[in-house]
């Protein structure tokens, strides 16, 4: 039996016609004496140098063709698959005829089972659509896709550059047959080749979903961006920023759901991601982000003073992606928390949900005949003097004001105009549909709140808070932003 060295010789010899096998030209004559004694070892030999294997059956091999049918060939017995689409260029009818020969009378293939397409090799979104239209049709309307790969070796470099776009985006993927190269021949040496099975890079690296994903993130969509980086972190190559980005997405979506339960374990998850990976977000961003993880411990453990920035920072967030409804809100909440905590905090015992009168001045009566006063200048009048058993926002701006405190002034709420201005401000979202109404709040409506709760934060703080630095704080606050 003549070895394989001996049959590649003659291989060689045929090629050059100094030898013949057969009537046709010497090319013809030397594919035919390839695929009668060379395929099967160089199959054999293929199949033993290495690399990975498909993850299963292939049920679609697409492969390009050029001028050499033998790399179509070639790829086919490797991968053995269950339909063949072939993509060719209009001038390379001859070797579609020698694949079909080889599939057809030799393999047994049925025709229904190959197919070839000529195709416009400078047209990626032709061969896209050559190829999808292959998919949909084995799939069905219920049937998941078969397992497809693009064989990109044949064919020219052009065609092998569009079709390897349309891999990507079909996220099937690629395969490349690698070979010794003879520089005398000016061809791959038979029995030298090896499969190379070439991931989708996307999947791989994962920029375009990485960057879909912060898309998704910078755009306050934390439950669905945690989603996708999930997925990018059990997919891609590198996981650790999608890994980081994760626990971040959960941690603000904890934080946006106000889920004071799921905070702590969110927090926990975040700072052991971050000691792990701080190399793979700016310093700005990892300082801010710890200093995130310690307001939000604050936040989980009942911190009042907490709770009044945190409705503040949720409110920038919500108007800045538009839903000013629950923009409106969080504002409400936070300048309702603060004329509440500025009354408790004159009198020792004193409750805004129970208020005992008695605490903040000797002479109810009085009071309540002042505040009568100052309801009547903003347009609101009740039937009589008494103080309510429950305060509310308005009540409880109406009662700073007949005490004649300081947070009054500091928040510019003193005087008709400026009480009617915050008066204005309830009513819209009172009649809200996130409140007792059916009316959406406005842009502006929103803006302004946000504008008045600034102001009420602002002079609360410098009053009961740690001093003037609330807008610093604020800021630091702020969800991290990324470009990458």
């Amino acid at each position: 039996m003549d070895s394989f060295d001996s049959k590649l010789a003659r291989y060689l010899r045929i090629e050059r016609g100094q030898e013949t096998y057969g009537e046709d030209s010497p090319l013809e004559q030397s594919i035919a004496f390839y695929v009668d004694h060379l395929l099967d070892e160089t199959v054999a030999r293929a199949l033993s140098n290495g690399g990975r294997r498909p993850k299963e059956a292939v049920g679609l091999l697409i492969s390009l063709s050029g001028f050499s049918p033998l790399t179509t060939i070639l790829t086919y017995e490797i991968l053995r698959p269950r339909r063949l689409l072939i993509l060719s260029s209009s001038d390379a009818v001859d070797s579609i005829n020698v694949i079909n020969k080889h599939l057809y009378e030799r393999r047994g293939m049925r025709y229904s089972d190959a197919n070839y397409v000529t195709c416009n090799p400078t047209d990626p979104l032709g061969i896209y659509r050559v190829v999808k239209n292959e998919l949909d049709k084995m799939c069905g309307p219920d049937a998941e896709p078969p397992y497809a790969v693009i064989d990109i070796t044949g064919g020219r470099k052009v065609m092998s550059a569009a079709a390897a776009l349309a891999a990507w985006q079909l996220q099937l993927d690629l395969c490349y047959i690698d070979s010794t190269y003879d520089p005398a021949t000016r061809r791959a040496v038979p029995g030298s080749d090896r499969l190379l099975l070439l991931d989708n890079p996307t999947s791989l690296f994962g920029e375009q979903e990485m960057h879909a994903a912060l898309q998704t993130f910078n755009s306050g969509a934390f439950a669905e961006a945690g989603r996708r980086y999930g997925e990018l972190a059990s997919s891609i190559a590198e996981p650790g920023r999608a890994r980081l980005m994760k626990v971040t997405a959960d941690l603000y979506r904890a934080w946006c759901d106000l889920d004071l339960t799921a905070l702590a374990t969110c927090i926990e998850a975040a700072e052991a991601t971050l000691d792990q990976s701080r190399g793979l977000l700016s310093d700005h961003s990892v300082k801010q982000l710890e200093g995130q993880f310690d307001f939000l411990r604050k936040l989980h453990h009942g911190d009042r003073q907490a709770l009044l920035i945190c409705f503040y920072v949720l409110g920038v967030h919500y108007r800045e992606v538009g839903r000013h409804d629950f923009a409106a809100l969080l504002f409400y909440r936070t300048i309702e928390g603060c004329l509440a905590h500025r009354l408790e905090s004159l009198a020792a015992g004193f409750t805004c949900d129970a208020p005992d009168y008695t605490l903040l001045t000797p002479d109810p009566a009085s009071l309540g005949v002042a505040c009568q006063a100052v309801l009547r200048s903003i347009g609101r009048s009740g039937a009589d003097a008494s103080l309510p058993p429950v305060i509310g926002l308005i009540w409880a701006a109406v009662l700073l004001t007949a005490l004649d405190d300081q947070l009054v002034v500091k928040a510019g709420l003193k005087g008709a105009k400026a009480l009617s201005h915050l008066d204005r401000l309830i009513r819209a979202r009172n009649k809200s549909v996130l409140a007792h109404g059916e009316l959406p709040v406005s842009g502006e409506q929103s803006k302004e709140f946000q504008a008045k709760a600034q102001l009420v934060l602002r002079a609360f703080w410098r009053l009961n808070g740690p001093g003037d630095r609330v807008d610093e704080l604020c800021d630091s606050l702020r969800f991290i932003r990324t470009d990458h």
